[in-house]
């Protein structure tokens, strides 16, 4: 059309052969720009490397492999609760034991920690709180740990988990096993989170795990079952700590040969940083103080590994929400717990 008007160009007017000459210009220009951009297009995508695709099935023991907020599976006698979503589905997300105590249950786990709440909520992550089936229900470490751990390979294949984001918490007997599961499955754990416990058997005389497992410790100090202060040493909180940041290169005495006080407590600066801190190691207080219902201390190596301690005037309870019908109190912090501990295991995946 603009051809045959250019050669008879007597018969419409000048600027109307004009404004078709601009309009055909134009649009000759984004045909242009329509094939480069294609061109580009087809020169960022590398045909030969197709997107990952995803291995979620079932196992002996994973029997659904669908989006839910609370699956119930039954493996070699003893129960898992697993909130998967669509999206730990559709892509590899992190993966979260969270253990409950003696006499208790998954649920009542659940509502103590908000762990899997806390997970839903921010995404990413799978969350499997195991149940002991026994009345009254209580964890046997020669017997569970390897139930646990078993579940816990058939999860990681069954969702096709980021094997970076395997992390491990519990409250009291759960809490026990958390210490347990650092010190045998370190080259699994990413991070841990025991709460309301102390390690046994692990870290003394620098026998910890053969990885160093960034961990959380949450502890109160009125608690009478696993007691902060106690004379006997090796059975204080403070002794688990010693211990524990000896092997993790925190501080320079071993909590073998450590000057407990009386009561069996850590002697700290005025910043609330233990004596014998490694000249090398960073410190910080993360939230709370010593005159507060809480002290959230940090403590980070040279290779970076960190050691968190989050210490409360409570008793054997999660402080944020201390459901004991023995023992009523009120709650020592004015965060989520299972926030906090989500947020660190989000912080600490392995490297």
């Amino acid at each position: 059309m603009l051809n045959i008007l250019l050669r008879h160009g007597n018969l419409v007017p000048n600027y109307f052969i004009g404004a078709l000459k601009r309009r055909h210009n134009r649009v000759l220009r984004t045909h242009v720009l329509a094939v480069i951009y294609g061109l580009i297009l087809m020169g960022c995508s590398d045909s030969s490397s197709p997107p990952a695709t995803r291995d979620v099935h079932t196992t002996r023991c994973v029997g659904e492999v669908s989006a839910f907020d609370r699956h119930e599976f039954q493996c070699d006698g003893v129960k898992f609760n697993v909130m998967l979503t669509q999206e730990c589905i559709d892509q590899a997300c992190g993966l979260i034991f969270d253990l409950h105590g003696w006499l208790s249950n998954p649920e009542q786990q659940e509502a103590r920690s908000n762990l899997a709440r806390a997970a839903l909520e921010n995404g990413g992550y799978i969350v499997v709180q195991p149940g002991e089936l026994s009345q009254p229900s209580s964890w046997k470490p020669e017997i569970h740990n390897a139930i646990v751990y078993e579940f816990m390979q058939q999860a990681m294949e069954a969702f096709d988990v980021d094997r970076d984001r395997v992390h491990f918490t519990g409250f009291s007997q759960g809490g026990l096993m958390t210490w347990q599961f650092i010190c045998d499955h370190s080259d699994v754990i990413a991070s841990a989170a025991p709460v309301s416990s102390i390690a046994i058997d692990c870290f003394r005389n620098k026998t910890g795990p053969d990885r160093m497992v960034p961990t959380f410790l949450i502890s109160g100090t009125q608690d009478i079952l696993v007691r902060y202060y106690n004379p006997v040493v090796q059975l204080s909180v403070p002794y688990t700590l010693v211990a524990a940041m000896y092997d993790y290169d925190m501080v320079t005495v071993d909590a073998d040969g450590y000057n407990f006080s009386e009561t069996g407590g850590i002697v700290v600066d005025g910043a609330g940083k233990i004596d014998v801190a490694s000249d090398t190691v960073r410190f910080e207080v993360v939230d709370g103080n010593e005159d507060a219902g809480y002290f959230w201390t940090r403590y980070t190596n040279a290779n970076d590994i960190v050691f968190e301690h989050l210490r409360h005037t409570n008793g054997h309870v999660y402080p944020d929400n201390p459901d004991s019908l023995i023992f009523p109190e009120e709650p020592s912090v004015w965060f989520s717990i299972g926030d906090a501990i989500l947020q660190f295991f989000i912080e600490n995946p392995r490297t």
